[in-house]
């Protein structure tokens, strides 16, 4: 026995049932499509600043290596614990067809540090150019979160759409076909005997 009735109110439910899948399977075949488009350009985005970022720290590390070659390894590492401050960093969150995602409202850092007094150009230049590159860095730490959240929303997207078209609207679809066939052969069955009754009473 089916887990449906075989009756025309649960016909009617099912082609309601059928036309709210489909409309459903429309909607999340376009959101998907828009989060596809947006996790491209956010991808080309995180690929330009990745080339950017990756000519300025090339420059940094050039002036490091000759700041470490004149202070010394134990200098650098004992300064550079002062080094995070009048840095600001503010995050909000936004939304991208109800994804929830991360974005960058503030980001405060000033250039210069006061050092000490007998510190060579090279270390100041070092940590100049290492500080001019923290914006960079952490504008893509925020793309990096976008499109990592947009990557596991099209997933779960593409699961559902996936869900109907395959599984859920073919299943509806054969219930309607069965429920739509019995009721045709009960119509049959009642017009044979309606005409085997009118022959008796002829």
């Amino acid at each position: 026995m089916p887990a449906y009735k075989l009756t025309r109110m649960e016909l009617l439910r099912t082609k309601k049932r059928i036309k709210l899948a489909e409309k459903g399977h429309k909607l999340l075949k376009q959101k998907r499509d828009v989060l596809i488009i947006e996790f491209f350009l956010i991808l080309k985005d995180i690929k330009k600043v990745r080339i950017n970022l990756s000519d300025k720290l090339g420059k940094a590390q050039n002036s490091l290596y000759n700041a470490i070659a004149i202070e010394g390894t134990l200098d650098i590492e004992r300064l550079s614990l002062g080094l995070a401050q009048d840095v600001n960093v503010n995050f909000d969150s936004d939304r991208i067809m109800g994804v929830e995602i991360p974005k960058l409202t503030n980001l405060d850092i000033s250039y210069q540090w006061p050092g000490y007094f007998d510190q060579s150009v090279e270390l100041d230049n070092a940590i100049v150019k290492y500080r001019k590159l923290f914006p960079d860095l952490i504008k893509l730490a925020e793309k990096q979160l976008i499109l990592k959240k947009l990557a596991e929303e099209i997933k779960k997207t593409k699961r559902r759409v996936n869900a109907l078209e395959y599984l859920i609207i073919p299943r509806l679809n054969g219930i309607k076909k069965n429920i739509t066939f019995r009721l045709e052969e009960l119509e049959r069955e009642n017009f044979s005997r309606l005409k085997v009754m009118k022959k008796q009473h002829a």
